[in-house]
Parts: C-alpha cells; structure tokens; sequence
C-alpha cells in the first residue's frame, strides 16, 4: 500500500473498508455460509525461543482474527517488531507475547532482533518504514541513537510505539513500561516492613544497596527508589552502596567481600534480577543463609522475579521481588497501534485513541483478550492495571503497574517466571 518512499497515496483505511464491502456484497450474491478467517482467536503455536528472541518458524508470528475493544478490525496490518535480544527467559517471554497476541489477533509480526547493535536496529525500522508498514513497535536498544530513524518513521506517516525501553524521540504517540523508580521504591518499602518484622526488638538497621552501573538511567532509577525510602526512616542507615554492574559473579564476589571485612548487614537490596542472585549466592557461601523468621536471616528484596527467584521467595530465603509484566508491554502496544491506525494514524486522529497524561487506565478500561499459551489462560489476570500515564521524552508513557512476589501469591500462574519458567 505504499510506493518506493514509503509514501501513502491511498489510505489504507479507507481501502480496507472499500475492500470489506465488495466482500460483502459478493457473499451476499453467492451465498456463502464461510467468509474470513476465524474469529475466535485460535490459540498460536509459536515456538518459545530460548535465547534469540527471534522470529518463530513461520517467520512472522501471524495470523488469525482479532477484534478490538468496541468493534473489529480492519487488518490484516504489517506490523514490525525491532526487539532487542540479550538471551535468558525475561526477554523471551517479552518477545513470544508479542507473537503470541499477533498469531491470535489480525496482525503479522515481522520479529527482526537488533542483536544489540543499535546501526542493525536503525537499519530495520527505516527498511520497515520505506517498505510501507502499517506500524513499528521497538523495544529501545538505546535511547539516543534509534532517536532519528523513529523520527523518520514518523515523518513519513508510519507510527512507532516503543516497548519496555523508551527512546528519546518526541514525536512517537506510546511508550508502554513500567517504572524503575516506582518498583525500587516498592522494595524500599518491603525492606522496611520486613526489618521490623524479622527484629522486632531491635532500634535501628543496616542495609547494603547492591546496584547497576553508574550513569545507567536504568541502574540509577533502580538505585534511587530504593535509596529515597531508606531517607525516611531515620533508623535505616545504607552502610554501602556496592556496584555490582547488573552481574551475578560481581554481586555475589563484592557481597562477600564486604560481609568477610565489615560483619553481616540486616538487610540486603538487589537492584536486579542477577545481582539478587548473586546476594542470595554469597550468603549461602558464607554460611549466612536463613529462612525468614529464623535466627540471623538477612531480609533480601530485589527487583525482578525470575524461574530462580520465585522458588526462593517460596522457600523463604528471598522476602520480597518486585516484578514486571513483561508479557503485557507488547500486546498493549499492539492493541493501541491497531486503535491508533484506524482512528487515522499519524496524519489524521490517531492521537485521539491515546490516554491522556495525567490520566489513570484501569482494568475495566483495556481488555487484552485472554488465550491459551504456555499451558495458562496468557493475559487473564490484568497484573500491568492500574496504569498511569505520564510524560517521557516529550510523549505519553503508558506506566504500568508492577507486581510484589511475596509468600502470598510466589507460585501465581500469572507471574512470568512462573509462565516460561517450566518445563516442556
């Protein structure tokens, strides 16, 4: 639907809607009891990817029926997915949610992993863009440097959506993620309650703060949450501060170096599911390796759950995570492109099906359709609501919620780690 510059001449819209009415028309005059693919969203068969992240076997990661909240689609709608792959099961979950939701909705996925190579990642969308793509999701592999080749989509009518890393782009009309502040200060805030709770008698408490690297927005935004809860509570002093670079063997060699030459603090917060391991695995070197409520357990928190990390909140060496909705970014993203195409995209009112900053999207408000995948009903349980929308980088961020994995609801079938962490 579009020429060489990627430019519209038809509006595919408007074509689609010529197209469905001569459809009509001659099922009509024929007759014919079966029209369309089917409308119940089948369940897909893409296959998990455990590492690349990659497309699945059919190369696209499409395509059935959807409908959206409100009425049908117009699709089919080529849809490009420039994802970011650093191997393990967070990014493949982020990754098959998006086939999944494209395979049981009208939507073909085109999944080009950037292979942490931001010129790759560049090179992707523009190709998506001069080959007249109906959207572009992209998951950010940096934020600056994806920067012109977002805006040139955009200029040329083509919209963009960025998943679970933002870009600095004004001009794109969605970013869906949640906030690294926020889940940080949730740990802070578990930190507490689990200090007073394991120390009853105790007045005061010494914590250590184990997080990325520094100039990181991420790391820093991780650290910062944490750090800030800790000020209000003048009994909480954070002896150290250690830079663990995001790394397991980094976390667990610098925590036992610490432990080995300043004593054993109360409390310890990762900022990151790796450096949570790494704690968690220099403890149990030590010796130092208590469940909750028994003599000398460290309360650990950290960010993110993970296969590893679920089971030890379960065991009780871990008192609490704070997780992402990982499988949610996308197929959100996807829902709102889709919206955002047929209210007029870019150039008309696309902007119009976008929640306004400053508002609050309930559960009862975006309705990602449940499906079967990965042996649970995928999406049934709105773990991203309530969201609030703000403003990043000059456009609306779709803030999610984040999840706190505590000996509550550690084994939930809705919790990611628990989803791509089983065995097939």
């Amino acid at each position: 639907m579009a020429d060489r510059e990627g430019q519209r001449p038809v509006d595919r819209r408007t074509y689609l809607k010529v197209a469905a009415g001569a459809v009509g028309v001659a099922s009509l005059a024929g007759c014919s009891t079966n029209s369309g693919n089917s409308a119940n969203g089948s369940s897909s068969s893409a296959s998990q990817s455990s590492s690349s992240g990659g497309s699945s076997s059919s190369g696209s990661g499409s395509t059935s029926t959807t409908s959206k909240s409100g009425g049908g689609s117009n699709g089919p709608y080529n849809i490009g997915f420039s994802s970011y792959v650093r191997g393990g099961s967070w990014i493949t979950a982020y990754n098959d949610a998006a086939k999944y939701y494209a395979s049981d909705n009208d939507i073909k996925l085109d999944v080009r992993p950037n292979r942490q190579s931001s010129s790759k990642q560049i090179k992707d969308i523009r190709d998506f863009t001069n080959k007249g793509y109906d959207g572009i999701i992209v998951g950010v592999w940096s934020t600056g440097a994806a920067k012109s080749a977002i805006d040139y989509a955009m200029g040329k009518g083509v919209p963009v959506m960025s998943t679970n890393a933002d870009t600095a782009s004004s001009k794109i009309p969605l970013y869906v993620g949640f906030g690294n502040y926020a889940g940080a200060h949730k740990c802070g805030v578990q930190m507490v309650e689990a200090l007073q709770k394991q120390y009853p008698n105790k007045s005061s408490f010494h914590v250590l703060n184990i997080r990325g690297p520094q100039g990181n927005q991420s790391a820093n935004q991780r650290s910062q949450g944490f750090v800030d809860v800790m000020k209000k509570h003048d009994n909480v002093t954070i002896d150290k501060t250690i830079n663990a670079k995001f790394a397991q063997p980094t976390a667990q060699t610098k925590v036992q170096q610490y432990i080995n030459a300043n004593g054993t603090p109360d409390g310890i917060y990762s900022g990151n599911l790796s450096m949570g391991l790494g704690s968690y695995g220099a403890l149990k070197n030590l010796g130092k390796l208590h469940k909750m409520g028994e003599k000398g357990h460290i309360v650990l928190t950290q960010m993110d759950g993970s296969p590893r990390v679920n089971p030890l909140v379960g065991k009780q060496y871990i008192d609490a995570a704070v997780d992402q909705p990982n499988y949610f970014y996308n197929p959100i993203a996807l829902k709102y492109m889709v919206e955002y195409i047929e209210a007029g995209g870019v150039n008309g009112g696309g902007d119009s099906v976008i929640p306004k900053v400053g508002s609050t999207v309930k559960k009862s408000q975006l309705s990602i359709q449940p499906h079967q995948h990965k042996g649970v009903n995928l999406w049934e349980t709105p773990i991203w609501a309530p969201a609030t929308i703000k403003k990043e980088n000059g456009h609306p961020w779709f803030q999610t919620n984040s999840v706190t994995i505590t000996q509550s609801n550690y084994d939930k079938p809705y919790l990611w780690g628990n989803i791509w962490g089983k065995k097939s």
